[in-house]
């Protein structure tokens, strides 16, 4: 399933007829000139994504990435247009991003050449370039990056831009060895576009937020549920794990499990010397299918005996951080304050009470999933009881 943002995509019928014409002569796909077209320009028909992604392709030169400072970036300026990604489709080793399309004013509209970059991704903040990654590529003294585009598709074009375009880009690397694992970002840009004023320089366009697409097995693959996560963090109902809510699965997990290791069965009342406070703590463990990178958060989470409400743990936060889940999965220990922050009164009343590992996840749709491990007893104590 292709990711995408949780919000409606932009209608491509209206061009489909059109580009479809030229899918039998030639790899680049024309879209109509302002002469043949009755739309005004700020209303431009949009790309098919469908008729992008069966087009023919061009071959790219990334000398200039894999030999930094031998070679001239292919697009200097990219102040004149923008895309804003909304979609991803990643198989084999084509991706293909879409989006709306807009033109800067005074700009002039030649065409749709999409040149990318992948960066790998920072494991501490997995929307964020890696060390080394961060600064500007194909320079003296820069990384070559672990991928490149080898080749893409273009569109000709001329007068009014789409109003939402594709880029579809075919990776490989410099040395034409397999595609590396991980989880990369990568930052689309292009040419066509002619800047204002008589002889300028060609412009280009540049895309609103870097892509996350991650490679497995050698093939790339989109990221589920996440376009983009410039904090490393993409949105989720929590409401779930709300104070007083009743603690519950929501959805079918999407093929993800939850365990817990040493959990805590039993906690005083009492607020330690450090002043740090007391919890139930668990090392809670994400398992599934498949390997790659997952909005996921983990948690232990307490609730009462009797109504299964939150009673310690709550989480309110509007988005949960991306996590790479390996061969093991992805482990996490995590602790449920029962001295401090609890529901309610400043501590957890002593009494007995259940608890759960926690694990929230957004599926390829953007829907969330909340899945519960199994319960534990838990005891909670007063002071002069504990030795």
């Amino acid at each position: 399933m292709p990711a995408r943002r949780r919000r409606p995509r932009t209608a491509a019928a209206a061009a489909t007829a059109l580009l479809a014409l030229a899918l039998g002569g030639c790899d680049a796909l024309p879209l109509p000139s302002e002469d043949e077209s009755t739309d005004p320009p700020s209303a431009a028909a949009p790309m098919d994504p469908g008729a992008v992604e069966g087009a023919g392709t061009t071959p790219v030169d990334p000398s200039w990435l894999c030999r930094p400072g031998e070679e001239d970036p292919p697009v200097d300026a990219t102040d004149g247009g923008t895309l804003v990604p909304e979609t991803v489709r990643a198989e084999g080793h084509r991706v293909s991003v879409s989006g709306p399309f807009r033109l800067e004013p005074d700009h002039t509209y030649g065409g749709f050449v999409p040149e990318g970059v992948l960066l790998p991704a920072d494991p501490e903040n997995r929307g964020a370039p890696a060390a080394g990654f961060d600064g500007q590529l194909g320079v003296a003294d820069a990384p070559a990056p672990p991928m490149v585009v080898r080749e893409r598709v273009e569109v000709a074009g001329e007068g009014a831009a789409p109003s939402a375009a594709t880029a579809q880009l075919t990776v490989g690397t410099c040395d034409d060895a397999p595609l590396p694992e991980g989880q990369f970002l990568l930052r689309l840009s292009g040419g066509g576009i002619d800047g204002p004023g008589r002889g300028r320089d060609d412009a280009g366009w540049s895309a609103s937020e870097d892509v996350l697409v991650d490679v497995v097995d050698g093939e790339l693959r989109a990221v589920p549920g996440v376009v983009d996560a410039p904090s490393g963090e993409t949105p989720a109902d929590l409401s779930a794990l709300a104070c007083r809510a009743p603690l519950e699965p929501v959805g079918d997990g999407d093929g993800l499990e939850v365990a817990v290791e040493d959990p805590t069965t039993s906690v005083s009342t009492a607020v330690p010397e450090d002043g740090a406070g007391a919890g139930v703590s668990a090392a809670v463990t994400v398992t599934g299918a498949d390997r790659g990178t997952r909005a996921l958060l983990q948690a232990v989470v307490v609730v009462h005996p009797t109504t299964g409400t939150v009673v310690a743990g709550a989480r309110n936060a509007a988005e949960i951080p991306l996590q790479w889940m390996g061969e093991d999965g992805a482990t996490r220990t995590e602790r449920a304050w029962t001295t401090q922050g609890a529901c309610g009164a400043d501590a957890l009343a002593p009494g007995d009470y259940r608890a759960h590992g926690v694990a929230v996840t957004v599926d390829a749709d953007g829907d969330t999933h909340v899945i519960l491990s199994e319960a534990w007893e838990v005891e909670v104590v007063d002071e002069e009881v504990v030795d």
